[in-house]
């Protein structure tokens, strides 16, 4: 089924959710069926903005090291020994491709919970 205008109005308390959420205006679109710049255009008119999500909730900073690894890229670091990545991501490790998104911007790469 494609993609259409459709009303976003009613879903404005579920939109905000989940854009507490960390959700992207795409996958919110796909679950509305509708377009990720309508999302993105409802959001700004009811002033419904996206947190830093590297700022949101219990912060665990670490350095990191980038590699090339065959199919992808490495990233070594000590966060493991975190309180942070026991309690919030310890259960993604190994876990279905689908549950986690990687997010690469001009000056940072994060990772958020899909599912």
């Amino acid at each position: 089924m494609g993609s259409r205008r459709v009303a976003l109005k009613p879903h404005a308390a579920k939109i905000r959710r989940w854009v507490d959420e960390g959700r992207s205006d795409e996958w919110i679109a796909q679950e509305l069926n509708t377009t990720p710049s309508s999302v993105q255009s409802f959001r700004s008119r009811n002033s419904i903005y996206r947190r830093d999500p590297v700022r949101r909730g219990q912060l665990s900073e670490h350095r990191a090291v980038l590699d090339l690894a065959e199919g992808g890229i490495f990233i070594k670091t000590d966060a493991r020994d975190s309180e942070v990545f026991r309690e919030e991501w310890q259960e993604y490790l190994r876990r279905d491709p689908e549950d986690l998104q990687l997010i690469v911007t001009q000056d940072r790469i994060y990772l958020e919970k899909v599912r």
